[in-house]
């Protein structure tokens, strides 16, 4: 009786861990903005994210110096203020913010070394976490929590081959740098969205994002000016993110971590007339040890079989530009699909984002940028009839279905865009998946400064 009693606890502590890792994992993830690092076919869909003034200048004449002879330092802030003044657990307002400084060393200018250069970034995180405090979702509201610590970001060579069309990338890099990426997603706050569409790491706890990097390499081919090839394989070991390792754990014990990616750019090249668009798709394998849902509350110790894999799918395409050819300003549409079949192991089987993209709506404010977007989450059928058993011992826990995350933004750009102000609206639905906790609605905003 004791032992049964026994594998009951274990049960239920085990469906309450997964049910809530989902959301640490969300906020691990959660990066501030494009770092110098990400490249993608296009510089930006009509340019989203344009060249940044400085709110220092010239920081007397130093900055310019270091950037002829090969350096170039960017020094960045980003806060993140929401509160939710209804629904959730309960009511609270909290900031947090990101202090980012990366510096790229361009060995051609320093060396001779035609086409390499070298990243090395450092992220200091503070603040509290809206979601986890108050309103207790997965898709946490803010894209700057998670890693509240300071932390070594990116230590990484990069060689050009090839008059570009070979790239290879090697060190400690953040998977979500180079994969899963539209810059359309860079506008949001919300984490669903923003820099990678967060579904992935509910099933992979191999894949990294900003401020977490990993060892690991990466080799992208562009067979024509319109289309690459890339893949990569990195150390899935998650505990090597832990925050009092500040990015200084080097091991590379973890299980293997391998992600393949193809995309194809429609107009954009010099000549075209057309709207331009990125078309993307991959596919990932990690090859942790994971929980069957199908064993867990059945009395005895749950099953963990090695291996899970998902397919992946995103786009972002201008539909309408304002202004002559050639313009900055215009109006585009983003989404993406993740699909993990396995659900016996995989968190959150079907993911899926869809978003529309604003810039220079007003031709006096040709920068600024706005976007409107869902983010939609389906929980495991697994783990739902694990949770459902669990209920029936005793468990006093919900069983999750699906949370969904919509939000309203607009982005106010001052000083040559080195300074913006972003007010942010947020609506959760079914916050945590479980519909215990009311829908949350989510108030505030983003600033960010370009030193």
């Amino acid at each position: 009786m004791d032992v049964a009693l026994s594998r009951r606890r274990v049960a239920v502590a085990i469906l309450v861990v997964l049910g809530w890792a989902a959301a640490a994992h969300a906020e691990d993830a959660a990066p501030p903005q494009a770092p110098p690092g990400t490249r993608t076919l296009a510089d930006t869909p009509f340019q989203l994210v344009l060249p940044q003034g400085h709110a220092f200048g010239d920081w007397a004449g130093s900055r310019t110096w270091l950037e002829e002879h090969g350096i170039t330092p960017t020094l960045t802030f980003v806060m993140d203020a929401l509160g939710n003044p209804t629904g959730g657990m309960q009511q609270g307002f909290r900031q947090a913010s990101n202090l980012g400084l990366d510096l790229r060393f361009d060995l051609h200018k320093l060396f001779g070394l035609a086409g390499g250069s070298f990243l090395i970034s450092f992220s200091e995180r503070f603040g509290s976490g809206l979601s986890r405090e108050d309103i207790g979702n997965v898709f946490t509201v803010q894209q700057v929590f998670g890693g509240q610590t300071y932390r070594l970001v990116d230590f990484s060579y990069q060689q050009q081959l090839f008059d570009d069309r070979v790239e290879l990338r090697v060190g400690r890099v953040a998977v979500g740098d180079d994969f899963l990426v539209s810059p359309y997603n860079y506008v949001f706050v919300q984490n669903g969205f923003d820099g990678n569409p967060v579904g992935i790491f509910f099933n992979a706890p191999g894949m990294t994002a900003y401020p977490n990097a990993t060892w690991g390499g990466l080799v992208k081919v562009k067979p024509t000016e319109r289309m690459y090839v890339m893949g990569g394989v990195y150390n899935g070991d998650v505990s090597i993110r832990a925050n009092d390792h500040h990015g200084a754990d080097w091991s590379m014990a973890g299980p293997l971590f391998a992600i393949g990616e193809v995309g194809y750019q429609v107009n954009g090249l010099p000549g075209d007339a057309g709207l331009i668009g990125n078309y993307k798709a991959g596919v990932w394998y990690d090859d942790h040890q994971s929980i069957d849902f199908t064993t867990v509350a059945r009395g005895g110790a749950p099953h963990a079989p090695r291996g899970n894999w998902g397919l992946y799918g995103l786009f972002d395409q201008v539909l309408v530009r304002f202004g002559a050819p050639g313009s900055n300003r215009g109006f585009g549409v983003t989404g993406s699909v993740l699909v993990s079949p396995d659900q016996s192991v995989s968190l959150m089987p079907f993911f899926a984002t869809a978003g529309v993209v604003i810039r220079g709506i007003f031709a006096s404010r040709p920068t600024d940028v706005g976007g409107l977007g869902i983010v939609y989450g389906h929980f495991s059928n697994d783990l739902q009839d694990s949770q459902r058993r669990a209920r029936e011992s005793g468990s006093g826990f919900g069983i999750q279905r699906y949370e969904m995350a919509l939000e309203l933004t607009y982005r106010f750009r001052f000083d040559q865009d080195a300074l913006f102000f972003q007010p942010d609206l947020q609506y959760i639905i079914r916050p945590g998946g479980t519909g215990r906790i009311p829908d949350a609605f989510v108030a505030g905003f983003q600033v960010g400064i370009n030193f």
